[in-house]
């Protein structure tokens, strides 16, 4: 018989064992095919939260990328420098600087609380400035990077010091008086008197509780707490001290207005910070990584300085502008309403009126309803009644106006707020009465939105370019400004946001009004050019503000041309400050 003539078992007639056998086989396959399935899931899921927390782009500065490793790592540096030095301070609480050091230690706190943010900021700067430091002549050489690195890695040498102070001058002298040169005699005399106690065995605590003129040290028995080189109050006793040993009484010490005695409490040593290298160790940062962090650090005080000696000069160009701010929506787009208000005391410029007598009260409402009946006159001047009757000094120089308000939410007190949500559009409340005193209040604007106001004075000026000195007395939420026809004087590059300053150097010919520009703040301008000069002199004040305010938007502006993004959820908010 042929192979292909053998008779094959009718599948009804197939042994029991074989069905059982194929079952089982399928059940296998199948939980083989589940098992694939789950472990093809869990691979892809694992995979995929690696990458978001490791390899997922967080920033890119021309054209150079950065990963959630990298702003990791440079995250865990700047942490452990901020932990490092908590740790540090909080160990020199003590004294007359504990609020000082505990400022310093909430300073601390805050950062490290957007810390991711700092450290995107610190990537993509330094990448930004490694770029372009060759271009404009910018380098941060060897010597300097290991002077910085050992400075920051090692704590400083500090002496705790108490002080006993002698005053040459008396208590009643101005503030501007110079001790004679026999009152510098007595009190070197007197000095030199306490320190024979305190040589006698006179306890220097006590002593200084007794007889220091320092009020601030006397009430903790003379403790200063630890002070270091270059303190800017007590740098002269540390110099004074630094030789000393701890038990030491050095002086007199001359002061500005006398002598002080300074004790030397105790010593601590310069030494190597072992908690930031144990921290940094903790983060996997090798030297290579801290010390671009640091030369990243160094290149931002280098290009600050080159920013003010070779951007910025007494001469630049500049343009002479008015302005109409327009105030920005109150948390979106949302029907508001211009207020003014003239606010009538029982009691004018008390911080409270809750003493005002009844009598008092109806004197105010009284003088309320003559201020109501004189601006319901025809050609009533809102700012000559403000001016001569508000008791507001925050508005009644600017004819009462409050700004503009969303009626149901306005942050003003209750009765405030149901009078302005009553009121129809240039309607003249009766008094309204509040723990301030009693107002008379206006809803003299509406708007849809801070847009729709900028699109509608646009227009306006579009026809008519003369109106602008009106319109921005008017209009403009700037009070000062407005009061001047929005006139806000010369503009200097660098003075204003990137936005506010392309919009005004865009201005070429006098009398050109811009377009409405969104400034970062929210709030809306449209600037008007009054005067042009190519270069033209900055004084020493606007000099050195320009120097520390404008420096960020010079260096924003370079990384900016570069090329750069920061992913949202790492913007820093500190970064212009670096």
């Amino acid at each position: 018989m042929s192979f292909r003539n053998r008779p094959t078992l009718d599948r009804k007639h197939r042994p029991r064992w074989q069905d059982e056998l194929r079952s089982q086989q399928l059940i296998v396959a199948g939980f083989a095919v589940a098992i694939a399935i789950a472990i093809g899931i869990f691979g892809a899921t694992t995979w995929s939260s690696y990458y978001d927390n490791h390899l997922r782009e967080v920033a890119y500065v021309g054209g150079l990328s950065f990963d959630r490793d990298a702003l990791a790592k440079r995250t865990g540096i700047i942490s452990a420098e901020l932990n490092a030095k908590g740790t540090d301070l909080a160990g020199s609480e003590g004294g007359v600087r504990t609020s000082e050091v505990q400022q310093q230690l909430g300073v601390i706190q805050q950062t490290l609380q957007s810390v991711d943010s700092t450290a995107s900021d610190s990537l993509t700067t330094g990448a930004f400035m490694r770029a372009e430091s060759g271009s404009l002549g910018i380098s941060v050489g060897d010597d300097a990077l290991n002077k910085e690195i050992a400075n920051r890695s090692t704590l400083p040498f500090r002496l705790q010091l108490s002080i006993i102070t002698v005053n040459a001058l008396p208590s009643a002298a101005g503030a501007t008086a110079k001790p004679t040169d026999a009152q510098w005699a007595a009190a070197e005399k007197q000095a030199k008197a306490l320190l024979a106690q305190v040589k006698g065995g006179k306890d220097f605590a006590t002593l200084a509780k007794e007889k220091s003129a320092d009020q601030a040290t006397k009430a903790l028995s003379g403790l200063v707490g630890w002070v270091e080189d270059g303190d800017p109050t007590y740098g002269p006793f540390f110099t004074a001290a630094k030789n000393a040993k701890a038990g030491d009484v050095v002086g007199p010490v001359k002061g500005d207005v006398g002598y002080v005695l300074v004790k030397v409490d105790k010593v601590r040593k310069a030494e190597t910070d072992a908690l930031l290298k144990t921290l940094l160790s903790s983060v996997h940062a090798s030297d290579a990584d801290y010390r671009e962090y640091i030369r990243d650090e160094l290149l931002k005080d280098a290009y600050q300085t080159y920013f003010g000696d070779k951007v910025l000069s007494k001469y630049m160009p500049q343009r002479h502008v008015a302005q109409i701010q327009i105030q920005a929506d109150a948390g979106g787009a949302l029907p508001m309403e211009r207020v003014r208000h003239i606010l009538v005391q029982p009691l004018p410029g008390a911080s409270a009126q809750t003493t005002a007598t009844q009598a008092q009260w109806a004197a105010a409402l009284d003088k309320a309803k003559a201020v109501r009946v004189a601006l319901l006159k025809p050609g009533a001047s809102w700012k000559t009644l403000a001016k001569a009757d508000s008791d507001d000094p925050g508005s009644r120089d600017y004819g009462g106006d409050l700004g503009w308000f969303e009626p149901s939410s306005a942050n003003v007190v209750a009765e405030f707020k149901t009078a302005i949500q009553r009121l129809r559009l240039n309607e003249i409340s009766e008094p309204v009465k509040t723990q301030f005193g009693y107002h008379v209040i206006q809803v003299f604007e509406q708007r849809s939105s801070a847009r729709a106001q900028a699109d509608s004075i646009e227009a306006g000026l579009k026809k008519d370019p003369g109106s602008f000195a009106k319109v921005a007395a008017r209009e403009s939420a700037d009070h000062q400004t407005a009061a001047k026809a929005g006139d806000i004087g010369w503009v200097a590059p660098y003075e204003k946001s990137q936005d506010l300053e392309e919009a005004i150097f865009g201005l070429s010919a006098v009398g050109q009004i811009s377009a409405p520009v969104r400034d970062t703040d929210g709030a809306t301008y449209i600037f008007k050019l009054l005067e042009t000069a190519p270069y033209r002199y900055l004084d020493a004040d606007r000099l050195t503000t320009l120097k520390s305010e404008g420096y960020a938007r010079w260096r924003d502006k370079l990384k900016a041309d570069l090329g750069f993004w920061i992913d949202p959820a790492y913007l820093s908010t500190a970064g212009a400050n670096g």
